[in-house]
């Protein structure tokens, strides 16, 4: 039986949020015999003016990969796609996805099972430890509109906390913020119109951050003067000084949850809407020094040792039992070991060594990392050194317990530098084999199919073991707001298979978009891979499929990025091969004809008028005629607009028809009062010795080419660009030169052309 593949939706691989909610959902799906593809998508009505990616849009295309055929249930990171578009846009994309199960997450969606954050838990138990274990009475709330659903429940739960301890409250104690780092202002104006207030609970911890430098502007100081609470536990909650108290919504777990649902609604269960619990973790921004003293005297206590597990590796409740019991055994023992030696009081060799080994094997064997973050424990690890050495009076008593809690950090240090080296080793022969793929790119004499093994190289160097290249028969321009329609059928261009980069002969290419996810060259055993879009500006030339991993998520668009760009030139030199071989058969039929050479040397072959050879040679002779008739002459270099795009999108056969057209206008213009010759591919000039001033002549080469757009009826706008340049009798000045002083005027001309292609 066919494996069954799940697909997920998210917005961009670099947004931290997505990683989190990615490598829950891809621990999750190692316990399964499924398949799990990533599709970033990015965002939708997103601004790209401000962006260096101005053709970003082109990530939605990657949803048009997905069909009922080829996955089997969707995970849409509904929130995070749509966060910057409106409810209905957001309902219109999710509706244009296959008709198969699908769960949202991080989101609810009218009519879509799905799980999101319970906001409520958290900030409950948080204002509740305020209030029963501080005294607090006084709390104000640095919130967010009720628009935005989240910050509505978490509005929700700070007024039932203060209903139900009956706690005072005025209007003035809740100021609404926009979410983010800058909202100094509201933070002023909460602590202006409430000056003795007791605590703080901040919508998030970026608010938070602004909240401690408004605090401290006031001479007040967060933890000792005003308690403050966060959420989201970012990295930076730990770091701040005093560290933030904050609500923990793990987004790894909202990602395993969501999978969980994915495979419960295949089974056939009927899934609804459902929620993932926050927590509260209490640090320094709720505590005194009393408080703090009466909380680390816990730390030795070793009936509270299981509490202190739960909530320093808080990601591995949802282990299997059998292997949440091993690894909270080996942090029992252990820091029974660890108490032993600080309550013993005396130094032994053998138990510091056999305590440093048990610690190595927790964090390297274990794997204990993956299921916390770092600063959990490096500040749990700086409370048990402070408390266990406020127990010693003397300096050896101190010294003792402080070279025992050094070498746990040492170890600690160890196992993330492990972690870093090897991801930077991966790293460091990626970056090697793009200098190379760059350079290899470079030195294409020819765009052949062998050509694509190029982009998987960077890849099997950095360890990935899978990745395949999906490239269209015909490269696809797409225009922003454009729909767009993956190719029925793709060609793998090139495998990367078990490590080993492998080239695919032509008759074995062809692969439907029905088994994009399902075709001999796959991994037999299980994936769990991402795909991501080929595009070079406005061109989509089809996409890679890849092992998702930690290089990926840190790396991966920029690997993309020089993979399409290899792309874009395989295929410019396919058409430059094309083009030359057109050239050699051109050239060989007109040897054999006998063709007048004479007049091919001066008449453009396709639009019948004067090529570049022609035009300047005639144009010699009008500017001599011109300075004995005492006549201005006017110089224009005109560049026809979007040929490129028109080609591409719609043709050669209409790339030719326009230039034809464009020679015709301008010849009908100048009749009789000068000559028009194409001196480039694109290119055309012409003299003209009549009565219309230069701007008057634009006017009028503009009007002819509206009145040709209305009247066609072809689906895209032709136009043109000119620069002009008038040549008077006394002017000392070359032919060339004033061809290089109309080009000048036609480059600033070009920064206001209509690039209006399609009607």
């Amino acid at each position: 039986m066919k494996r069954k593949t799940i697909a997920f939706l998210v917005s961009g691989l670099l947004d931290d949020f997505t990683i989190k909610i990615c490598n829950g959902a891809m621990r999750e799906a190692a316990k399964y015999d499924i398949n799990l593809v990533v599709v970033p998508v990015k965002y939708i009505d997103r601004d790209l003016s401000g962006l260096m990616d101005k053709y970003e849009y082109q990530y939605k295309t990657n949803a048009g990969n997905l069909l009922p055929e080829n996955v089997d249930a969707l995970m849409v990171a509904a929130d995070c796609i749509g966060c910057l578009t409106t409810r209905e846009n957001l309902s219109n994309f999710i509706y244009s996805l296959p008709k198969v199960p699908t769960i949202m997450v991080a989101a609810e969606i009218d009519g879509y099972p799905g799980v999101s954050f319970d906001n409520k838990i958290g900030v409950r138990d948080g204002l509740t430890y305020l209030v029963e274990n501080m005294g607090i009475r006084k709390i104000g709330m640095l919130g967010g509109s009720d628009d935005h659903a989240d910050a509505r429940e978490r509005r929700e739960a700070y007024e039932e906390i203060l209903q139900k301890y009956d706690l005072p409250y005025r209007d003035t104690m809740f100021v609404e913020t926009n979410l983010s780092l800058l909202c100094h202002k509201e933070a002023e104006l909460l602590m202006d119109m409430n000056p003795d207030l007791e605590a703080v609970f901040c919508i998030n911890d970026d608010v938070a951050r602004t909240l401690y430098q408004v605090l401290r502007d006031r001479n007040l100081e967060p933890g000792r003067d005003v308690k403050i609470l966060g959420f989201d536990n970012s990295v930076m909650a730990a770091m701040m000084s005093p560290s933030l108290s904050t609500v923990d919504a793990d987004a790894v777990e909202l990602g395993s949850h969501g999978l969980r649902m994915a495979m419960r609604a295949l089974e056939g269960e009927t899934v609804g809407v459902e929620k993932t619990p926050t927590r509260f973790l209490l640090r320094d921004s709720f505590e005194g020094p009393e408080e703090k003293a009466e909380k680390d005297d816990e730390l030795f206590n070793r009936t509270l040792l299981n509490r202190q597990f739960d909530q320093v590796f808080y990601r591995y409740r949802d282990v299997e039992q059998t292997d949440a019991s091993r690894l909270r055994n080996h942090f029992l023992l252990l820091m029974e070991d660890v108490i032993s030696y600080v309550e013993s009081g005396q130094h032994d060799e053998k138990q510091i060594r056999e305590i440093k080994d048990a610690i190595t094997d927790f964090f390297t064997k274990e794997r204990a990392l993956d299921y916390t973050d770092s600063n959990e424990v490096i500040s749990y690890i700086e409370r048990l050194h402070a408390e266990a050495a406020e127990r010693y009076g003397t300096p050896d008593e101190r010294l003792r317990v402080y070279r025992m809690l050094t070498s746990v950090y040492k170890r600690l240090l160890n196992a993330m530098n492990d972690r870093t080296m090897h991801y930077e080793s991966g790293m460091n022969a990626m970056l090697d084999s793009m200098k190379n793929i760059v350079k290899d790119t470079l030195n294409f004499t020819y765009g052949t199919d062998k050509s694509y093994e190029s982009i998987l190289t960077p890849l099997a160097n950095a360890g990935f073991k899978n990745a395949f290249v999906y490239i269209y028969e015909k490269s696809i321009v797409h225009l922003e707001q454009e729909p767009f329609e993956v190719p029925k059928t793709l060609r793998i261009k090139a495998a990367l298979k078990d490590g080993e980069v492998q080239g695919v002969p032509y008759p074995q290419q062809p692969v439907s978009l029905k088994s994009l996810f399902n075709h001999r060259f796959l991994p037999k055993e299980k994936w769990i891979m991402v795909l991501m879009p080929l595009y070079f500006g406005d061109t989509v030339y089809g996409s890679v499929l890849m092992d998702l991993n930690e290089l990926m998520f840190r790396n991966g668009e920029f690997m993309v990025n020089q993979f399409a760009t290899t792309a874009r030139m395989i295929e410019i030199l396919r058409q430059n091969n094309e083009i030359q071989k057109q050239l050699e058969e051109s050239l060989a039929v007109m040897a054999e004809n006998n063709i007048v050479l004479d007049r091919l040397s001066r008449n453009d072959v396709l639009t019948g008028i004067l090529n570049r050879r022609g035009f300047l040679d005639i144009a010699v002779s009008v500017i001599r005629e011109s300075r004995e008739m005492k006549r201005d002459v006017i110089l224009s270099y005109v560049d026809m607009n979007n040929l490129k795009v028109i080609n591409d999108r719609f043709g050669h056969d209409d790339g030719d028809f326009s230039l034809k057209a464009v020679s015709r206008i301008l010849t009908d213009v100048v009749a009789g009062c000068g000559t028009v010759g194409r001196i480039g591919g694109d290119e055309y000039a012409l003299l003209y010795y009549g009565k219309l001033t230069e701007e008057e002549l634009r006017e009028e080469i503009d009007a002819r080419f509206r009145k040709m757009n209305e009247e066609s009826d072809v689906p895209y706008n032709i136009s043109v660009s000119c620069g002009f340049y008038r040549i008077r009798p006394e002017d000392d000045i070359s032919l060339d030169d004033a061809l290089e002083s109309a080009d000048a005027n036609l480059y600033q001309a070009k920064q206001f052309k209509d690039n209006k292609v399609l009607k």
